[in-house]
């Protein structure tokens, strides 16, 4: 069974996205977790739709907020990359791809 396996920067880049929302309008935070978890569900049935952006690194897009989700497919797992604004600075997250 393939699972999800959220590296250490992705998920500090999640939580920092979801205290901005949060402090703009109650409840806006969580509704970018909502659509996160939906984005993770999606790529766990069908990982090898979205597209490539760099060699083997995936980028799938996020719902109704301006993030993408750059993962990996391994062999029985799903590595996410990185989760990040789509005006951050493209290939921010090579350095990751070692872990």
């Amino acid at each position: 069974m393939t699972q999800i396996r959220i590296l250490r920067e992705a998920d500090e880049e999640l939580r920092a996205a979801v205290q901005h929302y949060e402090a703009q309008r109650l409840g806006l935070g969580r509704a970018l977790i909502h659509e996160v978890r939906r984005a993770y569900r999606r790529i766990l049935e069908r990982p090898l739709v979205s597209r490539l952006e760099r060699g083997d690194v995936r980028v799938r897009t996020i719902g109704r907020f301006p993030y993408r989700i750059y993962y990996r497919v391994r062999d029985e797992e799903i590595v996410i990359i990185a989760i990040a604004h789509r005006r951050r600075k493209q290939g921010f997250w090579r350095g990751r791809l070692a872990t």
